[in-house]
Parts: C-alpha cells; sequence; structure tokens
C-alpha cells in the first residue's frame, strides 16, 4: 500500500514539474511575441518619421544652387 502512495507522489511530482515547465515555455513565448510586436512598431514609427522628414526635405528643399549655399552659410541646411 505504501509504495503506491509513493509512485503516486512521484507521478504526482513529475507531472507538476513537466506543466510548470509547459507553462514558463508558454510565458516566455508570449513575452518574447509582445517584445517583437513592440520593436516592430518601435521601427515603423521611426521609419514613417525618416519618410516624412524625407518628404519634407524634398518639398521644402532649395531649387538652385545660390539657395542651397545660403542655406548652409545659416546652419539650416
Amino acid at each position: 500500500m505504501t509504495a503506491y502512495l509513493w509512485w503516486g507522489l512521484a507521478v504526482g511530482t513529475i507531472a507538476a514539474l513537466i506543466w510548470l515547465v509547459a507553462y514558463a515555455t508558454k510565458a516566455g513565448r508570449n513575452a518574447q511575441s509582445v517584445q517583437t510586436s513592440q520593436h516592430a512598431a518601435e521601427d515603423a514609427a521611426i521609419e514613417a518619421g525618416v519618410q516624412a522628414n524625407m518628404a519634407k526635405a524634398q518639398a521644402d528643399g532649395p531649387q538652385d544652387k545660390d539657395q542651397l549655399l545660403a542655406r548652409l552659410d545659416n546652419g539650416t541646411g
């Protein structure tokens, strides 16, 4: 009778450890997915900002050499 008790405890302990490892693995994957999504959002925001700056520079840019030199002399180029 006591052998069944010890075997039951051993099986229960092993099952609990397997469940704990599976739970921790799932939590780690979820955290990694969230972190990847956050990095993707940050990268998209940076890229959008760069594109907006490029569009602004193209729209506001000098039309000839004299305007470019004037902007460089002013320190705004």
